[in-house]
């Protein structure tokens, strides 16, 4: 069978939304499938794994870049040649690593439409609070109705979609991200007395919440406490977050470390996730936080509460409200003499229901629509 990945993510370097995508293209070439790949640019250079799928076979077809007058890395969405390509396969994943919008982008459209080639989508990020105009709904629903299949990492994922299209959704699998394979389990508690804080996730204050998190942490009685904050990623907000720990006088108590590779290391030298955010489907950091015994304190949005269980292996804020988060954290506060057996039940849930070969249950369901060419939408109007 012959397969076409075409990857598609609003910002740049590798981002968690590519997991999936990479996993599946990998399960494909181990299973003896022909595979294409057209990866974003990435501005720091070729991932890891990307290099794994070329030293497996895949064949690489690369995107043209520039910088836009803002200084923003721009790459082309269809580089030359992928029509023809698309056309020849046998079907073709389309990886949206943001929302639903992004698919509807007039070139993907115009892929999906001139081809016969069944294609899946998984769309990685939904927005509560992003209502369609009319224009881009009516596309959105033609473009769902030519899918083979949609996948989303959240259960949570498929309502909100269905909200903003207000169309029935089928053929819709939800499938989370794997997370990542070097991670042994649980991870020796840390050493350390004073309690540290880890924030894994990109810099954008505006999706992952970290500027509501030092709001929080800047409160009296905070100031009082002992603790450590590291905010683990990278991403345009690092200047920003910067000036805020200044401006709330916690810079002393909060380190931003950049983009960390080990996991490992990471948990071995923090004692709970927070993770504020403001728009999820299933996040990776919360998955591997669990998976290496570690509580969490998260916001209500996308599948966090479906793992989490307020009191039990972690703490839920309602929404991402400061007043909220600062709840959850005062709770997280009053009991971290449990953390450690909360993060035991932590690890316990998320391997209960982890899928472990995630990107082989999305080849098969790739195996499956080639099989039943024609193409069947996924939106019953």
């Amino acid at each position: 069978m012959k397969i076409l990945f075409l990857a598609l993510e609003p910002v740049a370097g590798w981002g968690g939304s590519e997991e999936l995508w990479a996993d599946t293209a990998q399960s494909a070439l181990e299973h003896g499938h022909q595979v294409w790949v057209t990866p974003r640019v990435d501005p720091h250079g070729t991932s890891t794994k990307l290099t794994e799928l070329r030293r497996l076979g895949a064949t690489i077809v690369p995107r043209r870049c520039w910088t836009a007058p803002s200084g923003a890395l721009q790459a082309e969405v269809l580089p030359p040649g992928l029509l023809a390509i698309a056309r020849n396969a046998d079907a073709v994943f389309i990886s949206v690593g943001g929302s639903l919008r992004d698919l509807l982008d007039e070139d993907i459209v115009a892929l999906i439409e001139a081809i016969e080639t069944p294609v899946v989508a998984t769309i990685q990020l939904t927005r509560e609070n992003d209502p369609l105009p009319d224009d881009l709904r009516v596309r959105a629903r033609l473009v769902l109705s030519r899918l083979g299949a949609l996948i989303v990492p959240a259960h949570r994922s498929k309502k909100v979609i269905e909200r903003a299209v207000a169309t029935q959704l089928r053929d819709c699998a939800v499938i989370p991200s794997p997370i990542r394979s070097d991670l042994p389990g649980p991870i020796p508690w840390p050493a350390a007395q004073i309690p540290s804080f880890a924030c894994i996730a990109r810099l954008s204050p505006a999706q992952k919440g970290q500027d509501l998190l030092l709001e929080v942490l800047s409160e009296p009685q905070w100031k009082t406490r002992r603790w450590n904050l590291n905010l683990v990623g990278r991403g345009l907000g690092d200047t920003y977050l910067k000036e805020l720990a200044a401006h709330y006088g916690v810079t002393e108590r909060v380190t931003l470390t950049g983009f960390q590779s080990d996991m490992a290391q990471v948990w071995s030298q923090n004692h709970i996730l927070v993770m504020p955010s403001r728009e999820e489907s299933m996040p990776i950091a919360i998955m591997e936080a669990m998976f290496c015994a570690r509580p969490c304190v998260v916001t209500d949005v996308g599948d966090n509460a479906r793992l989490l269980k307020d009191g039990v292996n972690g703490y839920v804020a309602a929404a991402d409200r400061p007043r909220l988060l600062a709840d959850a954290l005062e709770r997280a506060w009053a009991g971290r003499r449990s953390w450690r057996s909360m993060g035991l039940q932590a690890h316990e849930a998320f391997v209960d229901q982890r899928d472990p070969k995630p990107g082989r249950t999305a080849l098969s369901l790739l195996e499956s629509v080639a099989r039943r060419r024609p193409r069947a939408g996924v939106a019953t109007g």
